[in-house]
């Protein structure tokens, strides 16, 4: 008896280790599910580059310790402490190094300066960066005034440009000499928990199924001020704001055509990517998931653009970069062929996460003008039929 009352406490002793176990586990991924989940809902404005070690600096030249962002094709912004660059493309590289192009160079740049690369490549305001004419001006939208740059054309077909999750204006600058030749109005918008915009009420990013409501009071405003319809570009989560238009807002009807770059289009998509990205199973995302809903609720379909391809029955263009390590490329493989007749996907070969551009500039903006040329041969009528 002694001896099986021994068993017993043993046994119900490791039940309990087990248990205690099992507890702590569920309670640490727990916490690392809520604190995954803080990347896509909660706001986080600080500056942010990928580092670069500056070797030598000399007259339209730089020299960079050899890495992977600096072997990176293309062009970009250089960010340091008071200062901005544009670095080109490679010209030389060694061992060791790499020397690239360097021109517009504002503030004292010297070897062992601190600096990062900034894929947004223009720092400031339209005029500031690029000599292009324009105004600040504030939409109206029920949570506040929304900042914005307009920047005039002679269209009244304007593009209204969607940056992504705590990115800023600045990355549409890019193509706005594209979108000024092509005659086209544009603003450059922001939305809630921007800075300098006003929060959302909970403070929390929706991944699109809120902040779709700032986009269309954008349109509205270019509609109240000429415009007869509006392309809306969108980059990665600003992809997210205009399919959640297109699904939601009567809107959609005066909308000519989309462009997107990098877009969210599939969130349990890119949960799943990022999740083996990391190194785990792509059913751990689950629990991130689970954290999201917690917090704010989505409703996961209505984020899944490809399940909703009748609200796409419209041009786009869609550029997305083969080393995107954010938002998976299948996801606007999966896109364009849901929607073959509507879609031109553009794979762009060692470009990152909304890179495409800095891949290749003028390749880019040929597309985008070609494509915005074809647009404007598209009868309104078309336009809002899908016809």
């Amino acid at each position: 008896m002694r001896e099986w009352l021994r068993h017993g406490r043993r046994g119900a002793w490791a039940a309990a280790c087990a248990a205690t176990l099992l507890l702590a586990s569920l309670a640490i991924a727990g916490l690392a599910a809520w604190h995954f989940s803080s990347f896509v809902v909660v706001p986080d404005h600080s500056p942010w580059a990928e580092a670069v070690d500056v070797e030598a600096v000399s007259p339209g030249r730089i020299e960079l310790t050899r890495t992977e962002p600096a072997e990176r094709p293309g062009y970009f912004g250089l960010v340091w402490q008071g200062g901005h660059a544009i670095v080109g493309p490679i010209v030389d590289s060694g061992a060791d190094r790499v020397t690239r192009r360097l021109r517009d160079v504002r503030g004292y740049l010297e070897p062992g300066t601190p600096a990062g690369f900034d894929s947004s490549v223009y720092s400031g305001d339209p005029r500031e960066s690029l000599g292009l004419p324009f105004r600040s001006v504030a939409v109206p939208d029920p949570l506040g005034p929304m900042p914005a740059w307009l920047i005039p054309g002679a269209g009244r077909t304007w593009a209204i440009v969607v940056h992504g999750i705590n990115d800023d204006r600045e990355i549409g600058l890019r193509i706005a000499p594209a979108l000024h030749r092509a005659g086209l109005p544009q603003l450059l918008i922001s939305y809630r928990d921007d800075l300098g915009a006003p929060s959302g009420p909970d403070g929390h990013h929706h991944m699109g199924e809120t902040e779709w409501r700032d986009l269309a009071a954008a349109v509205r405003y270019a509609l109240g001020h000429g415009a007869r319809r509006v392309v809306l570009v969108g980059y990665s989560m600003g992809g997210a704001l205009v399919a959640q238009l297109m699904e939601r807002s009567s809107l959609s009807n005066r909308v000519a055509a989309l462009v997107l770059d990098a877009p969210a289009l599939d969130w349990r998509a890119i949960l799943e990517f990022n999740a083996e990205r990391m190194g785990l199973p792509g059913f751990l995302a689950l629990p991130v998931e689970w954290a999201i809903g917690a917090r704010i609720d989505p409703e996961w379909d209505g984020l899944d653009a490809v399940s909703h391809p009748e609200d796409f029955h419209l041009p786009v263009l869609l550029f997305h970069g083969e080393e995107d390590e954010v938002v998976p490329i299948a996801t606007s493989e999966a896109f364009a062929a849901e929607l073959p007749r509507w879609v031109t996907l553009y794979s762009v070969a060692k470009a990152g996460h909304t890179q495409s551009w800095n891949v290749d500039p003028r390749l880019y903006d040929q597309r985008l003008r070609r494509f915005l040329q074809e647009t404007k041969k598209r009868p309104v009528t078309e336009m809002i039929t899908g016809r």
